[in-house]
């Protein structure tokens, strides 16, 4: 079984009708403009066979012409109608599952909002869903904070600890600007047309996570880690544990900590 994705970026805008119709910086994302105005991406990822001829799983023009043409009926030209974030891409998935006729099988639909919220929804656990069902929206937000810590294991002698650590051993300790993914999942309430109140995730994770950490040095300012070395492993599950079970009858579905662009842990239910 193979998987594929592919993402589309456009403007909140229509299109210039005195303007080609085909994107020439697809990259960017079309339509474009000099507008202030949202910029959002949107994606898909589907599972199936490829052809055994061509290599193709799905022929890539064939998702950019729906994911386009759903982003122009549904967003560009009547925005009003999703008010949310949580309605928008629930609108998607609907309008990608009555629209798709691939035999291969949509796994997710997410979109970014801005390059720190994202919304999606994921059908691994259940891939007879149709259109009509009702279905998981996952938020997910970024948070970040800056701190200090040192690598060391009390029951290694010294010399072990600079042979595991190196440079990261350093007694003094050294410092990262730390990147949070938190992402809870539920149903979309009717009222608010929500999974849960925004202001009140980002309460929860300043209270429980930020405020704690941000500009800490981790091995001496941080009671949890008095005695469990902050490698990035364990601060994911710190954070994991700090706040499962604190977002009413949203599921915390995973932590991820970014300790550099090129290394980060997860923490997943």
């Amino acid at each position: 079984m193979t998987r594929l994705s592919r993402e589309i970026r456009f403007s909140l805008v229509p299109p210039d009708p005195a303007a080609s119709s085909e994107s020439k910086n697809s990259w960017a994302g079309w339509p474009s403009t000099n507008a202030v105005v949202p910029s959002l991406v949107l994606s898909c990822v589907i599972e199936g066979d490829p052809d055994s001829g061509s290599g193709y799983l799905c022929d890539i023009s064939i998702i950019d012409d729906l994911l386009r043409s759903i982003a122009t009926d549904l967003l560009i030209f009547q925005p009003q109608r999703f008010p949310t974030g949580e309605l928008m891409v629930l609108g998607i998935y609907r309008e990608f599952l009555n629209r798709w006729t691939h035999p291969a099988r949509l796994v997710s639909i997410s979109l970014a909002t801005n390059p720190y919220l994202e919304f999606s929804i994921h059908l691994e656990q259940d891939m007879n869903l149709t259109a009509q069902d009702d279905v998981t929206v996952q938020l997910t937000q970024q948070f970040e904070f800056s701190a200090a810590h040192r690598l060391h294991c009390s029951q290694l002698s010294d010399e072990e600890n600079r042979q595991l650590f190196g440079k990261c051993n350093n007694p003094a300790g050294h410092g990262h600007n730390y990147v949070v993914d938190v992402t809870l999942s539920n149903q979309v309430e009717e009222q608010t047309g929500a999974i849960f109140s925004l202001g009140q995730f980002e309460e929860t994770v300043k209270q429980r996570v930020i405020d704690q950490l941000d500009h800490k040095h981790l091995n001496l300012d941080v009671d949890y880690f008095s005695d469990l070395n902050p490698t990035v492993e364990n601060i994911a599950a710190a954070v994991f544990e700090w706040l499962d079970g604190h977002f009413e009858q949203a599921t915390l579905e995973r932590v991820r900590v970014y300790e550099t662009p090129k290394t980060w842990a997860e923490c997943s239910r």
